[in-house]
C-alpha cells in the first residue's frame, strides 16, 4: 500500500554533514547500553551501501524512529520501511535515561493554562496508556528489558524547596479527577526515605513503570526487523533533498529514495533552521555505583523510592533491579547553536555536580563509590512537550522533536502520532499531535544572546543550589535569577 503523498512543498534540502560524528569513531557509552550491547553479541549493524527505495525511510534509530517504524509495519504490513542510523540503535538518548517510565501530571498547570481543563486531561491520559501501550510491546514481542514497577517519589530535598506536589493535587482535585500524589506524613517520609535530607515528599498513587532503556531500544530494533524492516546502523545521513520522484535521503556510501520521510534524530536535528529557535540542546548526566544489593538491604534503603525532587537542581533516581543506586541531573550546560560535541556523551564538569548530589542524596553511602557516569544531549523545548509537523520546504518530511528528557512515554505516543501523518489518518493520534502542539507559546532568544543568558542562569542555580543544601539564603541576585528560571522557564522564551 502507498503511503499518503501531499501535492505540494517538493523542494527540500538538508545538510547534515556539517555535524556528524565520524562512522566508527569511539565514543563513551552509557552503563546501559554496553549492557544491551553484551546482551546480544551476534547483532549486526548491517550499514548501507548503494542506492535503496522504499516507502517510508526513517532517520534516526532510537526511541522514536523505532516506535515509529513499527506503528508503521503493524498498521501496514506492506509497507517498505527503512531506518537508518548513524550510530547503533539506542546509543543515543534512548540508551542514555534513568529508565523511568513517566506521565505527564507535573505538567497539568501549564497543560491546563494553554489548552484547558478538558484536552489537558485527555493529554495526560492518553499518556498515561503509553505506560500500557509499552508494557504491551514488550509483552508481544519477547523484550527483555528487564520491566517491573516500583514506588515513585516526589521529595523537597531542601528546606526552602516548595512541596511543588501540592499544586498539582489540589488543580486536580478542582478538576474532579483523583489526585495522583498521595503526601507522605513525618513519620512515613521517614520509614521510605530513611534519615536523608528529605524533608516533605509525596509518593504516585500506583507504582511506576522502569525498564532498561537500552534493552528497550535493542529489543524495538528486533521487533521492527521482524516486522520486515530495513535498519541500517553505522549509516550517517549526509543530506535529504526534494524531487518530484520522491525524497532522496543521502548517505555517505548510499542512498534511500522514498515516498515519505521521517526526522527522528530529535537533539541531533536540533541545529537544523527549522529547529533552532523553538528547541535548545542541553546535556543530561547519570552517576551509578556497582550492584550492592547486600549493602542497601544492611543499610535500610532496599526500599527506597525511585522518582525526582523539587530542588534548584533538579535530581531523578532510584534503584535497579540488580541493586545499583543511579541519581541523574540535567540541564547544566547548552549547546551553542545547537551543535552536540563529544562532550554531550561525557561532561566531566557537570558530572562532577551530579555525584556530589548523589551524596547529598545518599549520606548513608559516602564510603561507596561512583562506578559509572556518562551525559547524553536532551532537546529541550520551552513547553517542555515534544511537537510534529512537516517540514516548510517539503510536506513529504515528517518530524518529531523537543522530547525535554521525558520520551521514555512521550517517543511511544510519537511513534502512533507519526505513523497517522504519513498514513494520511484523521484519527485520535492526530488529534493528540495537535494537543501537543498546542502547548507551543514561545521561541527561545537566538544565538549568542541564548548562551550568554544561559551561561548567567546556571552560575546562579549552581551557587543557588550549594547555598539551599547548606541551610543558607544565598545571594539575593542568584536567588532573583534562579527563582525565574526555575518557577517559570516558559516565560524566559520569546513570544
Amino acid at each position: 500500500m502507498a503511503v499518503a503523498v501531499r501535492g505540494k512543498g517538493h523542494r527540500a534540502s538538508v545538510q547534515l554533514r556539517g555535524w556528524q560524528r565520524p562512522v566508527g569513531r569511539p565514543r563513551h557509552q552509557s552503563l546501559w547500553f554496553t549492557g544491551a550491547l553484551a546482551a546480544e553479541p551476534d547483532a549486526e549493524p548491517n550499514p548501507l551501501g548503494g542506492d535503496a527505495t522504499a516507502d517510508v525511510c526513517v532517520v534516526g534509530g532510537g526511541y522514536t524512529g523505532l516506535w515509529t517504524a513499527l506503528r508503521l509495519l503493524e498498521a501496514e504490513p506492506t509497507l517498505r520501511v527503512t531506518v537508518l542510523e548513524a550510530d547503533l540503535c539506542g546509543s543515543g538518548a534512548s540508551g542514555r535515561n534513568n529508565g523511568g517510565v513517566g506521565n505527564l501530571w507535573r505538567s497539568l498547570p501549564l497543560l491546563v493554562n494553554r489548552l484547558g481543563a478538558d484536552d489537558a486531561l485527555r493529554m495526560v491520559r492518553e499518556n498515561l496508556r503509553a505506560a500500557e501501550d509499552i508494557k504491551a510491546a514488550v509483552e508481544t514481542y519477547g523484550i527483555d528489558c528487564e520491566l517491573h514497577q516500583r514506588p515513585s517519589g516526589w521529595v523537597a530535598t531542601t528546606r526552602a524547596a516548595a512541596p511543588a506536589w501540592r499544586g498539582v493535587v489540589r488543580l486536580a482535585e478542582r478538576l474532579g479527577v483523583e489526585a495522583p500524589y498521595l503526601e507522605l506524613t513525618p513519620e512515613e517520609l521517614r520509614e521510605q526515605y530513611g534519615a536523608g535530607p528529605y524533608y516533605a515528599g509525596a509518593l504516585q498513587r500506583d507504582e511506576s513503570l522502569r525498564i532498561q532503556p537500552a534493552k528497550l531500544a535493542r529489543g524495538l530494533r528486533r521487533a521492527v526487523l521482524s516486522l520486515g524492516a530495513s535498519v541500517h546502523e553505522h549509516t550517517a545521513v549526509t543530506s535529504i533533498d526534494g524531487a518530484e520522484s520522491g525524497v532522496i535521503v543521502r548517505t555517505e556510501n548510499g542512498s534511500v529514495r522514498a515516498g515519505q520521510v521521517v526526522l527522528a534524530a530529535n537533539a541531533w536535528m536540533a541545529f537544523l533552521p527549522e529547529f533552532r529557535n523553538d528547541v535548545m540542546v542541553v546535556t543530561s548526566n547519570i552517576v551509578a555505583t556497582d550492584p550492592i544489593p547486600e549493602l542497601l538491604e544492611k543499610r535500610g534503603l532496599t526500599q527506597r523510592p525511585g522518582g525526582f525532587n523539587t530542588a534548584v537542581r533538579v535530581n531523578t533516581g532510584g534503584l535497579t533491579l540488580d541493586g545499583r543506586v543511579q541519581v541523574g541531573g540535567s540541564g547544566h550546560t547548552l549547546a551553542y547553536r545547537n551543535h552536540i560535541t563529544d562532550l554531550y556523551d561525557y561532561a566531566a564538569a557537570d558530572l562532577v555536580k551530579v555525584e556530589a548530589d548523589f551524596r547529598y542524596l545518599y549520606p548513608e553511602l559516602r564510603d561507596i563509590p561512583v562506578t559509572h557516569a556518562w551525559s547524553g544531549p536532551v532537546d529541550r523545548a520551552e513547553s517542555g512537550q515534544p511537537y510534529f509537523g512537516r517540514l516548510r520546504a517539503d510536506d513529504r518530511v515528517h518530524y518529531a522533536i523537543g522530547f525535554t528528557g521525558h520520551g521514555v512515554t512521550s517517543t511511544c505516543d510519537a511513534g502512533h502520532i507519526l505513523t497517522s501523518a504519513v498514513l494520511g489518518r484523521d484519527d485520535r493520534w492526530a488529534e493528540l499531535g495537535r494537543l501537543y502542539n498546542a502547548t507551543r507559546r514561545r521561541t527561545f532568544p537566538p544565538e549568542p544572546v541564548r548562551s550568554m543568558f544561559g551561561g548567567v542562569i546556571s552560575g546562579a542555580l549552581d551557587r543557588t543550589d550549594a547555598a539551599a543544601k547548606q541551610d543558607r539564603d544565598g545571594a539575593w541576585l542568584d536567588r532573583r535569577v534562579a527563582g525565574l528560571a526555575t518557577a517559570s522557564l516558559p516565560r524566559l522564551g520569546r513570544k
